[in-house]
């Protein structure tokens, strides 16, 4: 199945989806992207830079900047990278440029808190009829725009559009694989952030490797038990959109919710954290979207309430930390 000369659109000039159109940047590719930032438009058109937010990585000629979402409507590959809370508005004004031929990829990690949807699920709300796919796994956007090796996911109930999107993806230094379980990949990019939040909570108390792997594993049991109750496969969460990607936030400042997690247990406020940050931690509000959910289908997760109760109850660290430590023993699940 060759892929030929395609107009791709990107929504969202932030890391990643810079990140994305210059890994997609093949000589037969017209890549656009938009951003609500004129600023970052105007750097990108004029010196191939995205200074705010991925400095120092030269984007290709072939990628060019737009405000306006309109320049979209002649693509036929939409990758959606914003912010999960911001999706359904930005798919909103998108609407009127919607055509049933092209083919949306979501890159964001989250779920929309107001509704407690899968972002998949908003966009088949507002785009009716329209084709959708999940794009995830550990990908630090850096490290993809320097191509070093990455490995991803691409989740589509249409495996004919998953292996087309595989194929235009699919580099030397950016490997992807591909699944049909869209809701799985996109429950363990949600809660990768929030245990990432945890896991820097951990590392900021100096609790050692072992403590750091006992939540990494709970942690993956909670992600499991809650995409098994909301319809996953639970082998999808041993995967990269699981495991790969946990494994890779929870151990690195390149995460932003790993730092958000390290300056919570310094003593920073969590508002005084989103005010000094450019880009944002899906963590902090999927700890919330997240928790609503669990108790829905009264499903246990106390690694990822304590964060939801420390974030927005505040509650204490130590206190915490000691409650989960010395609840009731349980058979291993």
């Amino acid at each position: 199945m060759a892929i030929k000369l395609q107009k791709i659109g990107i929504i969202g000039s932030g890391a990643w989806g810079t990140a994305l159109a210059c890994i997609l940047n093949k000589k037969e590719n017209n890549i656009t992207i938009w951003s609500y930032e004129k600023q970052t438009v105007k750097q990108i058109n004029k010196y191939k830079i995205n200074k705010t937010f991925l400095p120092n990585i030269k984007i290709p000629n072939n990628v060019t900047a737009t405000n306006n979402l309109e320049d979209l409507k002649l693509c036929k590959f939409i990758f959606i990278c914003v912010p999960s809370q911001f999706i359904k508005e930005t798919i909103l004004k998108f609407k009127k440029f919607y055509k049933k031929e092209m083919l949306f990829v979501n890159c964001s990690k989250g779920i929309e808190h107001n509704s407690q949807l899968l972002i998949s699920d908003i966009i088949k709300k507002i785009l009716t009829g329209s084709k959708i796919a999940v794009l995830s796994g550990p990908s630090f956007s850096i490290e993809v725009a320097k191509k070093k090796p990455t490995a991803v996911t691409i989740a589509s109930k249409n495996q004919n559009d998953a292996k087309k999107l595989a194929m235009l993806i699919n580099s030397k230094n950016f490997r992807c694989y591909y699944t049909n379980d869209i809701i799985g990949v996109q429950f363990g990019g949600a809660i990768k952030n929030i245990l990432a939040i945890a896991s820097g909570i951990v590392e900021s108390q100096k609790l050692g490797a072992n403590a750091k792997a006992a939540l990494m594993t709970r942690g993956l049991a909670e992600m499991k038990r809650i995409g098994v109750a909301y319809g996953a496969k639970e082998s999808t969460f041993y995967g990269l959109s699981g495991l790969g990607d946990l494994i890779l936030t929870c151990n690195s400042e390149l995460s932003r919710n790993f730092v958000t997690g390290l300056l919570i247990g310094r003593g920073k406020k969590i508002n005084e954290i989103i005010k000094s940050k450019k880009t944002v931690s899906e963590g902090v509000i999927n700890s919330k979207t997240i928790f609503k959910l669990s108790k829905k289908k009264r499903i246990e997760m106390p690694v990822c309430e304590s964060v939801y109760k420390i974030l927005y109850k505040k509650n204490k660290i130590k206190e915490t930390i000691e409650k989960i430590l010395t609840r009731d023993i349980k058979k291993e699940n």
